[in-house]
């Protein structure tokens, strides 16, 4: 199944670009509703090629699974960002990012995640549609600052 949720950032689609690639960016967008155990030992910048084994802690308080996440492209030119995910009860959680240019200081920004979960597919599928609705947010509000 998969989740589709879009948004437009106000800020250059170059700045974004760079911000996504850090894992700070990352913790940032994600806090509030979903930690990862041993973050602070992921490399700076994401880059292809990477993964990165984590826990997951929901709302920084609910202990989750073992997570794998897998870098499968880094594409500056296209402004393109996937990784291959999956651990617990998630067998897979392929996630594409892509910007476009809109304006100087617009961009269009749309998170892509392909999800399967057995059984439980479509209740992962909803929490999806909230969780990057969550994160879209908070990348409206990081990009006034960038």
């Amino acid at each position: 199944m998969i989740a589709r949720i879009d948004t437009d950032l106000p800020s250059s689609a170059e700045k974004v670009w760079e911000a996504l690639l850090q894992r700070d960016t990352f913790l940032h967008i994600t806090r509030g509703m979903l930690g990862f155990r041993g973050s602070e030992h992921w490399p700076v910048v994401f880059h292809q090629g990477m993964e990165i084994e984590t826990r997951l802690v929901f709302w920084h308080v609910i202990p989750g699974w073992k997570h794998t996440m897998r870098i499968v492209k880094v594409d500056a030119e296209d402004m393109e960002l996937a990784s291959e995910e999956g651990g617990g009860p998630v067998r897979k959680w392929n996630h594409r990012i892509r910007l476009e240019r809109e304006a100087a200081q617009q961009c269009h920004y749309t998170d892509e995640v392909e999800i399967e979960v057995g059984p439980l597919t479509v209740v992962i599928w909803a929490f999806a549609q909230v969780f990057y609705r969550y994160r879209q947010m908070r990348w409206r509000r990081l990009a006034r600052t960038l």
